[in-house]
């Protein structure tokens, strides 16, 4: 079992999240970025974009990562 690495840009994510196959539906003024992929559950949904330093922390990531229903291992294939 590969370990998540401990900051993890937001673009490579969103990489991750392409790879998925979701696209942006709605980014607002805020933080809040919200991804559809009709194809896929869950079908809606929704990150907060870190500030500076543009980065996800291990937390964080852990947290995205079980919305997105993704096993660990299924995350850092996608990101490789």
């Amino acid at each position: 079992m590969e370990k998540l690495p401990s900051q993890l840009a937001w673009r490579d994510f969103e990489r991750v999240l392409r790879e998925l196959g979701y696209q942006l539906h709605k980014a607002g003024t805020g933080a809040a970025r919200t991804y559809v992929n009709l194809g896929r559950e869950p079908n809606l949904i929704t990150f907060h974009e870190p500030h500076s330093p543009n980065t996800l922390a291990k937390g964080t990531l852990r947290e995205y990562i079980r919305r997105l229903q993704l096993s660990r291992d299924e995350f850092m294939e996608l990101l490789r």
